[in-house]
């Protein structure tokens, strides 16, 4: 399994794809940083949405708006889930996988060891996007005469469950890659549910918010406890094994899938 980590690691620095969604996400997660610090709180005092003012009105103050704004690069899980879903499509994209195969002939063994690679890609990128927000964030609200101090207090809340989410997208995103080898398809399905899809389910349907992946991951990563009561989320760690079990699902799916697929 070490080895198969390995050469997993090798093909990903190798190729441009890990960087090019690393610095999408970064770019994405300042974008967000700068949206918190132009928007008013609401009258709750959550911080993060609200009505666009002049720069420099919104100065997050309160336990629940600081946490936010650590975990304002919280939606890069979706590159996490790219990052795990191009991990599986494009060793069929390339041509790879047919050595690939013949070098672990156990293709369920070859898909475990994605899954862990994916798992701790997903992590390390997660802890990326915290140090960035905690930098950019941290200097922004330094700036506007915020605390920096009580900002770094509110990374040990923060930190655990994001890592955690990031990680089981990754999970996620190799369980779908493993079902639709095709990289087109397998990104145009990713993107079309998370970004569309769900959210018309969960406008016509509130309750099912709790059960799909964004709900279990908002409720893994435990930084909005509001919007869990507006939508009757499930604790952070039944939020987490949900997750969990999306990609353990369709990774194994995918396994039978593959075992029966001639790749020649």
């Amino acid at each position: 399994m070490i080895r198969i980590m390995r050469s997993e690691w090798l093909k990903l620095r190798t190729t441009a794809v890990p960087w090019v969604l690393t610095g999408i996400a970064l770019i994405i997660n300042a974008l967000l940083i700068l949206a918190i610090f132009l928007t008013r709180p609401d009258t709750n005092g959550r911080g993060g949405g609200g009505t666009f003012v002049s720069p420099g009105y919104t100065v997050p103050h309160t336990t629940q708006q600081l946490r936010n704004l650590v975990g304002s690069g919280f939606q890069g899980y979706l590159f996490a889930l790219l990052l795990g879903t191009l991990l599986v499509t494009s060793e069929f994209r390339h041509k790879t996988v047919t050595t690939s195969f013949l070098v672990t002939p156990v293709r369920a063994t070859l898909v475990a060891g994605k899954l862990l690679t994916s798992a701790i890609l997903g992590a390390a990128l997660a802890v990326i996007m915290l140090v960035a927000t905690v930098i950019g964030g941290g200097l922004t609200l330094s700036a506007r005469g915020g605390s920096f101090s009580d900002l770094v207090h509110q990374i040990p809340a923060v930190a655990p469950g994001m890592i955690l989410v990031f990680a089981l997208f990754a999970i996620l995103g190799v369980g779908v890659g493993s079902v639709l080898t095709n990289q087109v398809a397998a990104i145009i399905v990713v993107l079309g549910w998370f970004i569309i899809l769900e959210g018309i389910l969960t406008s016509l349907v509130h309750s099912a918010f709790k059960w799909v992946p964004t709900g279990a991951a908002v409720a893994a990563a435990n930084l909005t406890r509001d919007r869990g009561a507006d939508f009757g989320l499930f604790n952070w760690w039944q939020g987490a094994l949900l997750m969990l079990g999306y990609g353990l699902f369709f990774a194994a799916l995918g396994s039978f899938i593959l075992t029966r697929r001639d790749i020649t």
